[in-house]
């Protein structure tokens, strides 16, 4: 039997109640566009043991979990489980890129923390595992397990101009649909579901951007080294970008593209991650039952329901209530 590889999983968390953290993002941000900067990017829900739990039921697989923060470490964390590594921004991004409150220029520079693996996935702190997991579920023979799914960028908030930047790199490189061509049984698959019709709908086109799935995320480390190859100064301008700039930033989101254009991806089945918002946590204990849905998003709002924030501690309160053993 061929071994598994070993597969790191990263999560980025920040602790937004920080008085130090705030006063040294309020230098930057002062001024800042707030349709861009907004307090829901850095909220926190209180709700980060769960994940830990969570991964600890769902994955007992994974090698090492890379915990990426300012400093910040959450008070009810063992330190000195042996399965956790502390990282810190300036333990692995270059000291012009710092400080950091720009979650694309941290992903960009994820490869360089020291001993990752090759194969990593990437959470957010919304991010959660609800079912059991295994390593196929994200990498199938090396290759990450991705959409394949084309998409047309409709400019309708400040962040598609960061799509459109993603897509601008990709057509440097790849300005038609090769692999399409090569696998179009990778791309034409009832494993993405409704999905499946952005495809066929966008056939006749070149690559007009892509769908993304907001959960976490398989990458090749190898893959974001050999994107820093490729467009150095692309990715150093968006790295150097302290907060959020969605005129000149590119995130990990080219990871994906690049692994789909030269097809060096599996198709990953749609049905087995879910997103919602906070103000949708209603369709939670559905989703908890599913033999299907294996990961969900939880993403947040500008505006958030004290009550609906309430009813997720209680739900996962009443899911998970024994600690893992990354909690003292």
């Amino acid at each position: 039997m061929r071994a598994i590889e070993k597969i790191d999983f990263v999560v980025l968390w920040v602790d937004d109640n920080d008085k130090e953290w705030l006063e040294e993002k309020a230098k930057f941000t002062k001024n800042a566009d707030k349709t861009v900067e907004n307090d829901k990017l850095y909220r926190d829900y209180g709700t980060f043991h769960y994940w830990f739990r969570m991964v600890e039921k769902h994955a007992p697989w994974v090698h090492k979990i890379h915990l990426v923060t300012n400093g910040q470490v959450p008070d009810w964390l063992d330190a000195a489980h042996p399965k956790l590594n502390l990282v810190k921004h300036a333990d692995f991004m270059p000291k012009e890129y710092l400080p950091t409150f720009n979650a694309a220029a941290i992903e960009l520079n994820l490869h360089r923390i020291p001993e990752l693996s090759e194969q990593f996935v990437l959470f957010n702190d919304d991010m959660f595992l609800v079912n059991d997991v295994r390593p196929e579920d994200f990498f199938v023979d090396g290759k990450p397990k991705l959409m394949a799914v084309y998409n047309a960028i409709v400019p309708a908030e400040a962040f598609d101009q960061l799509l459109f930047n993603n897509v601008k790199l990709i057509k440097r490189h790849f300005p038609a649909k090769k692999a399409l061509k090569e696998s179009p049984f990778k791309f034409f698959t009832f494993k993405y579901g409704k999905y499946l019709f952005k495809n066929i709908f966008l056939l006749p086109w070149d690559i007009t951007g892509y769908h993304n799935p907001h959960l976490p995320a398989p990458i090749r480390k190898s893959t974001l080294d050999l994107l820093w190859t490729k467009e150095k100064e692309t990715l150093g301008t968006a790295s150097c970008n302290h907060i959020r700039n969605y005129a000149t930033d590119v995130n990990q989101y080219i990871c994906h593209y690049w692994q789909i254009e030269t097809n060096q991806f599996e198709p990953f089945e749609q049905n087995k991650g879910a997103f919602l918002t906070i103000n949708e946590v209603g369709r939670l204990p559905r989703l908890f039952k599913s033999r299907k849905v294996k990961m969900i998003c939880i993403n947040d709002t500008v505006d958030i329901d004290v009550e609906n924030l309430k009813y997720l501690q209680d739900l996962l309160l009443k899911y998970y209530p024994v600690k893992s053993h990354f909690e003292k």
